[in-house]
Formats: structure tokens, sequence, C-alpha cells
């Protein structure tokens, strides 16, 4: 896990992954603001379905992988 970065590819946490694999809209609505498009953010732990990272107000919260990319080191 050390050193994994991911970048945010998307301030709407509810992303749904049609059937070609690309995100569409799910059945919630608004964005993260405490996120940045294109910004890079350190993972301090993952699941299967969510990254910890340290967001834009400098607390760590748990957010939807869909939301990102990674980050080749």
């Amino acid at each position: 896990m050390a050193g994994l970065k991911v970048r945010c590819i998307s301030t709407k946490p509810y992303l749904d992954e049609g059937q070609n694999g690309q995100l569409m809209e799910g059945q919630f609505e608004g964005e993260m603001v405490s996120l940045t498009i294109n910004g890079v953010y350190e993972v301090l732990d993952e699941d299967d379905e969510y990254y910890r990272i340290i967001d834009n107000t400098d607390d760590d919260y748990l957010y939807p992988k869909v939301m990102f990319e990674t980050v080749a080191p």
C-alpha cells in the first residue's frame, strides 16, 4: 500500500459502471467539494470498493474507487 497514489477523475461519488465499462450517473446526485479533479492523493488504506485518502480538508475519508485512477510510480 505504501506509496500508492491516485488521481481524482470525478467528484461525483455515486457513479455506476455501465455495460460497456463507462461511468454513468447513479441513483444519487451531488459532488464532493473536498476533492479536486486531476488532484493526486496518497492512499492510506483500501478495500474492495474504497480508498481512504487525505482530501483537501486535510482529513482522511473513504471514497469510492470509481472516482479515481491509479498514478504510475
